[in-house]
């Protein structure tokens, strides 16, 4: 999406680019073998051991790094721009009721769902996780120290990247991770990959009965 580029399509110019430009900085050695396996649960071991120097802002990476009250000694910021613009994909799961779901069961999840979107829940999720929250009236107990960090979020955000809903997603994220062994670790020829891994990407959608290639820019 930085460089222009569609993952839905993959081999398309902008992938082309983003792709040689990844494969580019691990042949000069700029990415750490560490990125590979980059978690929420790994990045803060990777800073605070200076195995990684830039890493990716997962929501509760500030909050530990301020308990550590070493957070002063990191810039958070909005995060890389590509060429094209800033693109930042917009994470995290959907928490769903099925119709089929009725009575007592039904209420208890949407007791459920009521709490986790309450006031009290966002507020203890901002300030003990460095959690973006989806209400605006949850920011106030966020402590000072971790100012930077959600004046970096809200920038972020207004170049958020929300996933398509597309059937075929699963196949699309496959074939990301299967580039990326193949071109940046096997440097493998990056139009041959990506050919490749568009045309999987196709026969999937086809089979699913899904419209492609996708709509443009503004796809609902």
């Amino acid at each position: 999406m930085s460089f222009g580029g569609d993952p839905l399509l993959l081999n398309d110019e902008g992938s082309r680019q983003a792709f040689q430009f990844l494969g580019d900085l691990w042949r000069d050695g700029l990415l750490a073998r560490e990125s590979l396996f980059g978690k929420f649960d790994s990045e803060v071991d990777n800073l605070r051991t200076e195995a990684a120097w830039l890493a990716q802002n997962w929501p509760i990476t500030s909050a530990e790094l301020a308990n550590d009250g070493v957070l002063p000694r990191f810039h958070v910021y909005p995060g890389w721009r590509g060429p094209v613009r800033s693109a930042h994909v917009v994470g995290g799961d959907v928490l769903g009721i099925p119709t089929s779901v009725t009575g007592k069961q039904r209420e208890g999840a949407v007791a459920l769902a009521t709490f986790l979107m309450s006031k009290e829940a966002q507020e203890h999720l901002v300030s003990s996780n460095a959690w973006p929250s989806i209400r605006d009236d949850a920011y106030g107990n966020v402590p000072d120290e971790q100012d930077a960090t959600f004046a970096a979020i809200r920038e972020a955000l207004r170049d958020a990247w929300f996933r398509p809903s597309v059937s075929y997603w699963p196949t699309v994220t496959a074939a990301m991770s299967e580039a990326v062994n193949r071109i940046i670790l096997q440097s493998q020829p990056v139009d041959a990959v990506l050919d490749d891994l568009h045309a999987k990407i196709s026969a999937d959608a086809h089979r699913r009965g899904a419209p492609y290639p996708p709509p443009g820019p503004g796809r609902p």
